[in-house]
């Protein structure tokens, strides 16, 4: 079954319908995968356009009865959209009655505005920090920013500001769920993510506690946790002192596995019985909050992130369910070991059963082949200014014009700037890899 997704608008096409002339649509395969890389320099809108797509993919599969699972891993938060919120209530008000806004902007989408600078103003410390994917609350911003002289951003493409409902899952929160809800939207669940214990490996518990594996207690632990399957950390101890030659004056071996056992109850991170992935939905947006909101390294994010792709393979196997990994800033991801073989997986068994994978990046050459080769459409977003992806891109792509897509020679500082604003949401579609199409991209509903 073939789904058409609204990817933007481009030059106007001989035949179409009046009203469709300059729609751009990628048909998605539910039977089959359909991975895409978004490749733009920083400030032409790959963040906005990855969410445009998350929402055109969630509405258009459920318009034809299919309800994917959809993860988007979110990378930082974006205070300057806090502040542009502030900007356009006290501009609006200054301009319009309340009942004038509120059939501008929909009355409960302004009564939460409204509620929203109120409560920024009250405690700076705690509010004004959205994620790059506030799905769940509507975009005011593409309400009141001017595409042309007498058409809005989301007018242009013929949509509204709506909310999503959307899971968001921070892992050791930084600060207060409420706060981090109130920053994202009404229809946001926030949810303090655990980890179970049974759903980790010894590879988690080594690159967490620096336990070795080549020294005796970490080859020790290894064997209880990952062999015998004892998943139960007070288990874990009993059997370790079980081994001792002398129960009552332990070995340094058995203190070490100990001290490791004793940091992973401590760890906030994880529980005996809580699981991050019993609210996994495909009746809501899942949000993998990795911006500052969460306490992760970035060892941790990327077995997070293998943890969620081995659980959504299996998902999608036995469900038959299409699912979605949307991946902003992907390189950090594919240039880590953990990272590349969850991608290389979903590259690997993915094809056959209707697993996506969609990322973003700044530059191609030094990511891994695979994850270049293994994509089947290809993004361009605004104006490329690596001479080496250049390259790359015009052996990939059949009339690929190097001179069209990079980025024109700039002699000051402000042509640069122009240049930038010039071509942002702006760029091209390269089908299969193989046709490409000038574009428009369409912008997002949501925040």
């Amino acid at each position: 079954m073939n789904i058409p997704i609204y990817l933007g608008r481009g030059r106007s096409l001989y035949g179409r319908a009046k009203g469709n002339k300059t729609k751009r649509t990628i048909e998605m395969k539910t039977e089959e995968a359909n991975h895409m890389l978004f490749l733009g320099g920083s400030g032409f809108g790959k963040t906005t356009i990855m969410r445009s797509l998350v929402e055109e993919i969630w509405s258009a599969y459920r318009e034809s009865r299919i309800a994917p699972i959809m993860f988007v891993f979110e990378r930082k938060i974006d205070v300057s959209k806090a502040e542009k919120i502030r900007e356009i209530y006290y501009t609006e008000t200054r301009k319009y009655s309340l009942p004038q806004l509120n059939k501008k902007y929909g009355e409960n989408t302004w009564k939460y505005i409204k509620q929203y600078v109120e409560l920024m103003n009250k405690y700076p410390n705690q509010y004004g920090s959205p994620g790059d994917f506030a799905m769940g609350m509507p975009n005011i911003l593409g309400k009141y920013t001017m595409m042309t002289s007498n058409t809005t951003m989301l007018g242009y493409f013929g949509l509204i500001p709506f909310a999503y409902p959307v899971n968001r899952y921070v892992f050791r929160p930084r600060r207060d769920l409420k706060y981090i809800k109130i920053d994202n939207g009404w229809k946001t669940e926030v949810i303090d993510a655990k980890i179970k214990y049974n759903s980790i490996d010894f590879q988690f518990i080594e690159k967490l506690t620096h336990v070795g594996s080549g020294a005796l207690h970490g080859e020790r632990l290894r064997k209880l946790w990952d062999i015998e399957k004892i998943r139960d950390p007070e288990k874990v101890l009993e059997k370790a002192l079980k081994l001792e030659t002398s129960e009552e004056n332990p070995s340094r071996t058995y203190m070490r596995i100990e001290e490791t056992i004793d940091r992973l109850q401590k760890d906030k991170l994880f529980s005996k019985d809580e699981t991050f992935f019993k609210y996994i939905s495909n009746n809501r947006i899942n949000v993998i909050d990795f911006s500052q909101n969460s306490d992760l390294t970035t060892e941790e994010e990327n077995l997070i992130f293998k943890m969620i792709v081995d659980s959504a393979v299996n998902t999608a196997f036995k469900l038959k369910i299409p699912i979605f990994f949307v991946v902003d800033e992907i390189q950090h991801f594919a240039n880590n070991p953990v990272g590349l073989s969850a991608i290389n997986k979903i590259y690997r068994e993915g094809r056959s059963m209707g697993i996506n994978l969609i990322g973003a990046t700044q530059y191609m050459a030094g990511l891994n082949k695979s994850l270049i080769e293994g994509c089947t459409h290809i993004g361009i977003v605004g104006k490329i200014a690596s001479p080496d992806d250049l390259k790359m891109l015009k052996k990939m792509i059949p009339g690929v014009d190097e001179d069209d897509i990079g980025m024109d020679e700039t002699y000051s500082i402000d042509e640069y700037h122009k240049q930038k604003r010039q071509n942002k949401f702006k760029g091209y579609f390269a089908h299969d890899k193989q046709f490409i199409e000038r574009i428009t991209y369409r912008h997002p509903q949501s925040l």
